[in-house]
């Protein structure tokens, strides 16, 4: 297996994993993603009735609705189980105008060019090469969206600390930003800050935290991390984390 191959395989490994934790799709116009991709049509991206292309969709939280405005979307992720929850939530949606296909973004491959590429918090852009392969197969433009600062989680904080990990610093936004200045190309840059509020069973945030731990090469105790969130319990019985976060959406027109 090559160095690429077991790259991939380590990604999908670790993305299938998250799968049994990570959020779906909420109805509602009042949500992170319904505001998010306000912002994009606000700042002159139409996407009805384009074809759509979205890099990492994860479970399909943006997929979903992109799908109910555009002609077509293909949804390309690299873990089996992301969309196996994309599929199954489009089809309790009644919506048949997506296509899905299992694949790291660099072995992507498709005769088809889109009128509009989109990729959200995707760890998949992080070379130039990257970059340059959602300007190829976009037609009119494409939709970025990531971090310009390290995500601050109040549940991994302390077993960061505890297991001597530095959590990773998100400088996506500012490197997209560096590569469109230094080919010339306008963009639009939108800052967003907010926090992410998460509630979850405790089942759920202790898989959440071994797996993201696992993730930096350490071997977490359950029953230690199970002790720890017990902060994090409400009276409702849920477990609550709470992430900070800063965000830049780019969008720029493909010429």
């Amino acid at each position: 297996m090559g160095t690429v191959d077991k790259k991939q395989q380590k990604q999908r490994e670790y993305w299938n994993a998250r799968s049994r934790t990570f959020p779906r799709f909420e109805e509602g116009d009042d949500n992170y993603e319904a505001s998010m991709l306000r912002y994009a049509v606000e700042n002159g991206v139409d996407f009805n009735g384009k074809s759509v292309l979205d890099v990492g969709c994860g479970s399909g939280m943006y997929t979903l609705r992109l799908a109910r405005m555009a002609r077509s979307v293909t949804a390309v992720d690299v873990a089996d189980e992301m969309l196996r929850l994309l599929r199954e939530d489009a089809a309790s949606m009644r919506i048949t105008n997506i296509t899905t296909e299992r694949s790291g973004w660099d072995d992507f491959s498709s005769d088809e060019r889109f009128d509009i590429v989109f990729a959200s918090m995707t760890p998949a852009i992080e070379s130039d090469e990257s970059r340059e392969k959602l300007m190829h197969y976009a037609t009119e433009k494409v939709v970025f969206m990531g971090f310009s600062d390290r995500m601050l989680s109040d549940v991994m904080q302390g077993l960061h600390e505890h297991y001597g990990i530095a959590p990773k610093i998100f400088n996506n936004a500012q490197d997209m930003r560096a590569w469109l200045d230094g080919k010339g190309i306008p963009y639009k840059a939108i800052p967003v800050k907010g926090q992410w509020v998460v509630a979850k069973t405790r089942e759920d945030i202790v898989d959440a935290c071994v797996t993201t731990l696992r993730d930096y090469g350490a071997e977490p105790d359950p029953n230690f991390v199970e002790a720890h969130v017990k902060a994090f319990r409400d009276e409702t019985g849920q477990y609550v984390e709470r992430t900070n976060y800063v965000i830049e959406m780019i969008i720029w027109q493909k010429y």
